[in-house]
This record gives structure tokens, sequence and C-alpha cells, in this order.
């Protein structure tokens, strides 16, 4: 009987927990288990709607997994420690932090933006997938990956760092690049700073001008 392919491991943690927005909140929670969220907090954290969220944690605060902690004007959430299935949601949870915290560290050093993105980000990611760093700052390309080369001999992952001025990222945007869109919109794990507004701003108006296009398209074919 032929063996089944094996799954990548969170594709599988979003099986076994009840989807990718359910296992996103227990990632933020079980990452860090000590620490305690606001509703709004986790739900960036987590790149998850407010409402989804809420309707979560009321469940996992049922189920004894998660607690609620008293705090003014609203109450903060954590991971419940004397759940017996702590240990191993924590161990389940953290598989890959060591790594994002090593190219943290690194992005710290850093001037400008930094971020990861694709499969890392996505929690998609396999054990040899690269690990997609962008910097939006004054460097070069050549520069960021001598920068990360250290953290990704040391995890035994390939880093793949990109670098890109702000200047030349608004113009990549401008003449409607698919690619730095779909960065950029895609989901992140921020590791230093916001993306600049003028940058922010270039993707809002992108969004903006693509919409009604769609509309008038939509009208000639109901």
């Amino acid at each position: 009987m032929p063996v089944a392919a094996r799954a990548p491991f969170d594709v599988t943690l979003k099986e076994l927990f009840g989807g990718e927005l359910r296992c996103r909140v227990l990632r933020a929670l079980f990452e860090e288990p000590g620490r305690q969220f606001h509703l709004r907090g986790l739900a960036v954290a987590a790149g998850v709607d407010a409402g989804n969220t809420h309707r979560m944690l009321k469940t996992l605060v049922a189920l004894g997994v998660v607690e609620q902690v008293a705090d003014l004007p609203y109450p903060k959430y954590r991971a419940r420690q004397d759940n017996p299935f702590f240990p191993e949601l924590t161990r389940l949870f953290s598989r890959g932090r060591d790594l994002v915290e090593a190219v943290r560290r690194v992005a710290q050093g850093l001037e400008g933006t930094v971020a990861i993105y694709g499969s890392v980000a996505r929690g998609e990611d396999r054990p040899e997938s690269d690990v997609d760093v962008l910097v939006i700052g004054p460097m070069s390309t050549l520069m960021a990956q001598a920068a990360f080369k250290p953290a990704a001999r040391a995890h035994n992952r390939r880093i793949n760092a990109t670098a890109v001025s702000e200047k030349d990222l608004i113009s990549q945007l401008e003449a409607g690049s698919a690619f730095w869109r779909d960065v950029l919109t895609g989901p992140l794990i921020k590791l230093k700073e916001e993306i600049p507004d003028a940058v922010a701003r270039r993707l809002r108006e992108g969004a903006q001008r693509r919409v009604p296009a769609k509309g008038r398209r939509s009208a000639r074919h109901p």
C-alpha cells in the first residue's frame, strides 16, 4: 500500500485546529505563552478580524485552553498554563519561533522597515522553505543578504533578503507591479517599523483605482 505524502507542518496544524483563523489565534497565544493580549492586540498579532477573534476566544476560554485576565478598562487574554494540553500546545506553536527571533534580532540593527513575507508569514513553510525577508531602506540586496547570512547558517535555513528603497518601491507600485502589491498586501511578520506611510498610501490608491474598473466590467457582463 503506498505511503501518503506528508502535508506541510502548518497545513496539518490548520486542519487539526479547525482552520487557518483559529490556528493563527492559537499561534499568537502559544508562541509567547506568558504574554497577555487585549482583544484588539490579539487580533492584530494573529492577523484575524476582531469579531472572529472574540468568537474564538469565547470558545477557547470555555474549553479551558485560554484564560481571561481582569484588566481595566478591558480584559486581557493569555494561554492557560494549568491546562493539561499547555506543554504540547506550546511546543507545537513555538516551532519556527527561534528562527523568526534570530531574523528579528538582525532586523533591529538595520535601517528602515523589515518584515518576513511569503510562506513563513502565511504559516505554510516547510523545513526546506526559504525565509523571505523584505527590507525597505537605504541598503542594497547584497548588503541585506550578508546581514542575515549568520542567522541562516545558525538555523540551517536559506534566508532570501530583498532590499528596496522607499522611493524605488513607490515607483514600482505606481508602475503597477503585481509582485510588490502582493507582497505588501499579503501576510507579513513585521520585525521592525511599519510600512512607510507613502508606500501604504500608494497601495490604497492603487486598490481604489482597480475597484471601479471591476465594477464597470461586471456591469457590462452581468
